[in-house]
């Protein structure tokens, strides 16, 4: 696909910290102060699928320590016992809730319910029809119980028509009014398949499997929860999955149709298993994990999980440990990864003004290439089926962008605040030489707007919570210089 690229001219510029820009204000203080929105107190709940294999005060506390807010309790790979598996009811969830409330963080229980007849001393019938009825004994806990993951990627059947209907077994009424009645204000949980394996779930289109999705696990919930897990960093790619933005869309579209934000659980999983096929790459840099941070952000994302915590293992015919993973967020032997301390700083850049960003309903996302042949990366929101450019339906300030290389842009409003903007650099990967220095990949973004004067600036590497205010010129111009998975959220000022 060809297209010219419409060359705008460029804005003043004057570059400070991690993003140029146009030129920045001077004005007094307080004046400034009453000029920036006031937002009230929120935050991202953050979690790693795969729990921590040590679920201690000391366990959890490393947990939390690299920015997570609440512990998912997925993890299949202890042995068969109440004490060792998170079930519904089993004395793991109980010891891991305990000590959530002793180091502050939330919860989410696992209903796990085909993993109850493998445990040693429960029975086939250990959960009944009215599994949240049954077994109500963490009232002490349900103020910090976010949500239960019931399952995930479900099934309408196997690809050779075999299988449970996992739509029918977790849509059944009597089943979700039970957890209606007693987890009023949690989150029932079941994530989705990524576009590309839709049809192992028994369906033809990724549509058709939303519209069931939405039917089934959305309409009986006043407040729904959807989420997807898209790993973009595989083994032998030189950048990522061209899928993601198209998955993303889907899911951020059912979110918005029900009024709630997505959820988007993410790649912190390197290299592959012990034996066989290696699965992802076998790095995953600060980069790489921010710019699956901010693609979730741009699709409006109030939840992020990771994909995994713990390296999940398993044992060999002779008693060996055989993992599937190089190392995740901790390394095999549960010491903290690279990326441990990577999402620590990205993590403390997003929380920094979450209450900022949560305070607005996400629209719209478009691309924008910087390239006069398309990469293909962001045409799908770029160019519709006849060949025409895809802007913004209703967005009230922007005007038009021009980049260096390719981005993505997000329309979010407020009834309260107004508009505001995310713009994600969607250019490749920055280039690691054989003298192990990094290449970094700059895109230059000049944006338009009309209406407004200034912008106030969240977000970017390094950021600390205070945003920078950027004068627009007389042309209603700003420039950005971004970096590689690099992402800021503007909020124009009239």
């Amino acid at each position: 696909m060809f297209k010219k690229i419409v060359t705008l001219s460029l804005a003043f510029v004057m570059a400070f910290a991690a993003i140029g820009c146009g030129e920045e204000t001077a004005e007094p203080a307080a004046k400034e102060e009453n000029k920036t929105p006031q937002y009230a107190e929120k935050q991202f709940e953050i979690s790693g699928f795969w729990a921590p294999y040590d679920i201690s005060e000391e366990g959890l506390k490393e947990y939390k320590d690299v920015g997570f807010t609440t512990l998912a309790m997925i993890n299949h790979s202890l042995g068969y016992t109440s004490e060792e598996q998170f079930y519904f009811g089993s004395q793991r969830t109980m010891t891991a809730l305990e000590n959530c409330k002793k180091v502050g963080l939330n919860a989410i229980l696992n209903y796990n319910d085909w993993m109850v007849p493998r445990c040693e001393e429960e029975g086939e019938d250990f959960y009944g029809a009215t599994p949240f009825s049954k077994h109500d004994i963490y009232g002490e806990y349900k103020d910090i119980i976010t949500g239960i993951h019931i399952c995930d990627e479900p099934y309408l059947k196997r690809a050779d028509g075999t299988g449970t209907n996992h739509f029918a077994l977790y849509g059944d009424k009597t089943l979700i009014d039970d957890f209606k009645k007693v987890y009023p204000n949690a989150k029932f949980i079941v994530n989705l398949i990524p576009i590309t394996a839709v049809s192992s779930r028994g369906f033809t289109t990724y549509e058709e499997m939303m519209e069931l999705y939405e039917k089934t696990f959305m309409e009986p919930f006043e407040n729904p929860f959807v989420s997807v897990d898209v790993y973009p960093f595989h083994q032998g790619n030189t950048q990522d999955d061209g899928t993601l933005l198209v998955n993303y869309q889907y899911i951020a579209d059912s979110a918005k149709k029900y009024g709630v934000k997505p959820g988007y659980i993410l790649q912190s999983s390197v290299g592959g298993a012990d034996e066989g096929r290696k699965e992802f790459e076998m790095e995953l840099s600060e980069s790489d994990l921010r710019w699956e941070v901010n693609n979730a952000l741009l699709f409006g994302a109030d939840t992020l999980q990771y994909y995994c915590y713990s390296v999940p293992k398993s044992f060999d015919e002779n008693g060996k440990e055989v993992f599937m993973y190089d190392y995740c967020i901790l390394n095999r032997d549960d010491t903290p990864s690279p990326i441990y301390y990577s999402l620590q700083k990205i993590h403390k850049e997003i929380q920094s003004y979450s209450n900022v960003i949560l305070s607005y309903d996400w629209q719209q996302v478009i691309g924008k290439s910087g390239y006069d042949v398309s990469t293909y990366r962001v045409a799908p929101l770029e160019i519709d089926d006849n060949f025409e450019e895809i802007t913004f339906d209703n967005a009230k300030k922007y005007v038009e962008t021009s980049c260096s290389q390719d981005i993505a842009i997000s329309h979010f409003t407020s009834k309260d605040f107004g508009e505001a903007y995310m713009f994600v650099n969607w250019a490749d990967r920055d280039v690691k030489n054989e003298d192990g220095t990094v290449e970094k990949v700059k895109n230059i973004v000049t944006t338009k707007f009309k209406d407004c004067s200034e912008l106030k600036v969240y977000g970017g590497v390094g950021f600390d919570g205070t945003p920078k205010t950027l004068k627009l010129d007389k042309n209603g111009e700003v420039q950005f210089e971004l970096e590689y998975g690099e992402g800021i959220f503007v909020v124009p000022v009239a």
